[in-house]
């Protein structure tokens, strides 16, 4: 192969290829076509032949799998970093082949896309409608301006840990509840966790996880968090929260913002079968015959009608558990004032990553309100868009208690397994750690409002494909 790092005209042709091998993999590829030039639309058609023949099926779905893949899902292992696309990386990633060539963590995000069946990656990657509330979350971060104090105090090492509930963490961040994870790697969340343990990140694990509570405390060293779907029938939701306090679960996350169902085009423009377990392919790596989630398996009662989502409920789970129990999903001071008046142990400002309500406000544009409500009475927690260190410092300065990410880690997962994970966390501490020294702060009750302004808006090159949020 010509040295593309010295021969202008090798790396022109070598980019030129990764591109199109890149579009020919992609689910967003229908959005794209029309507008290529014909002597395009001619190569991406010719790679796309060539990759569903190199290309072996999922044993359940039947869907093509990328070949190559790490724990089935699938790198493009000759893969490497494209030195022409480098400006464009910096807000959409580059596809790579290895996890120490990852310079921030849309690098994963390309990647995992090139790895995954386009089932999974709708899954991890869609929003609602037009996308506005994922713009919205990364919008609001990126008008955020820092307000660095240059002279002080000396820097000597700094202290990152937080204490939530009677318990030290080794860093304000979490990772996130996102369901079936062993679809974009074989490892799927006991991987992430024990990269969290690592890191002093903690996990909170989805209700729809594809490994046990059991499986994924042991993986982290320690009971961890847990996120709640409430079902219709009582007794299937007390046996779901039996089962984690008695495995020493010490808080529980309510997930209250997915009401009303939601309008995920993605998920129908890449299966076409909205609504089935083949659509979203969460069973994809499971192969055996009527699989079900293991926090769901012989717990779920019938559909039914919805559960009751009002306060009483809160104080029934609270009266039922020992545990902490913190609503998900909180945008307004006034649902902050109620939830604390009603017994919750903490408020978490989330929008589910733009993926339930669209035209929403990005979360931190939320969190002072929220923080203003709860007064201080209980820790405030936020996710939705944290994509950089300095989304963490933001946060935080604005009366955030703790941070959580969600796809980052999981491109990590699904470009490679554990070391991915171990990447993305890397790379996002690091950047907080460097933003810390920057304003001259060396713990984390030293991160206050007065770092923080509002900004211009900065302006995201044109991205109709939603690459880069």
């Amino acid at each position: 192969m010509p040295d593309t790092r010295t021969n202008p005209d090798a790396l022109k042709r070598e980019s030129r290829r990764r591109f199109i091998q890149f579009l020919a993999g992609s689910p967003l590829l229908a959005a794209a076509y029309p507008a290529l030039p014909s002597s395009w639309q001619t190569a991406v058609a010719q790679e796309a032949e060539r990759q569903a023949k190199a290309a072996g099926t999922c044993s359940t779905c039947g869907q093509p799998l990328v070949a190559g893949a790490p724990g089935g899902a699938g790198a493009q292992q000759d893969a490497i970093p494209d030195p022409n696309r480098f400006l464009e990386g910096q807000m959409t990633g580059q596809v790579i082949d290895s996890p120490e060539l990852a310079v921030n963590v849309w690098d994963m995000e390309m990647t995992t896309h090139a790895n995954n069946l386009p089932e999974h990656w709708s899954f991890l990657h869609l929003g609602v409608d037009n996308y506005e509330t994922r713009y919205a979350n990364r919008s609001g971060f990126n008008r955020l301006a820092l307000r660095p104090r240059r002279l002080g105090q000396q820097m000597n090492d700094l202290d990152t840990s937080v204490e939530l509930y009677g318990k030290t963490y080794g860093t304000p961040l979490f990772t996130c509840p996102v369901a079936a994870l062993q679809a974009f790697h074989t490892e799927g969340e006991v991987a992430a966790a024990k990269s969290a343990a690592r890191h002093g990140v903690w996990p909170v694990q989805s209700h729809e996880s594809s490994q046990s509570y059991e499986d994924i405390a042991e993986g982290f060293g320690e009971p961890h968090w847990f996120q709640l779907y409430i079902r219709p029938d009582w007794n299937v939701v007390r046996r779901s929260i039996d089962r984690v306090e008695a495995a020493g679960c010490p808080v529980m996350v309510w997930t209250i913002d997915l009401l009303g169902g939601s309008n995920r085009e993605l998920s129908r423009r890449s299966s076409g079968r909205e609504g089935t377990a083949a659509a979203l392919c969460q069973n994809c790596h499971n192969h055996r015959e009527g699989y079900q989630c293991p926090m769901r398996r012989e717990l779920d009662g019938p559909a039914g009608e919805r559960p009751p989502y009002d306060w009483d409920y809160l104080k029934r789970l609270k009266d039922y558990t020992e545990m902490k129990v913190l609503v998900k999903g909180v945008v307004t001071r006034e649902e902050a004032e109620l939830a604390v008046e009603y017994g919750a142990d903490g408020v978490f400002v989330s929008n589910h990553g733009g993926r339930g309500v669209n035209m929403m406000r990005g979360t931190i544009d939320a969190l002072p309100e929220v923080v203003e409500g709860v007064a201080g009475r209980v820790p405030v927690l936020i996710d939705s868009g944290v994509r950089r260190g300095a989304d963490i410092f933001k946060a935080l300065a604005l009366g955030a208690d703790a941070v959580g990410i969600g796809r980052p880690y999981v491109w990590g997962l699904g470009a490679f397994g554990e070391p991915g994970v171990d990447k993305v966390l890397d790379l996002i501490l690091d950047e907080f750690r460097m933003v810390m020294r920057q304003t001259r702060t060396t713990a984390i009750d030293q991160i206050v409002p007065s770092f923080v302004t509002e900004g211009q808006p900065i302006m995201m090159r044109d991205n109709r494909l939603g690459f880069g949020l």
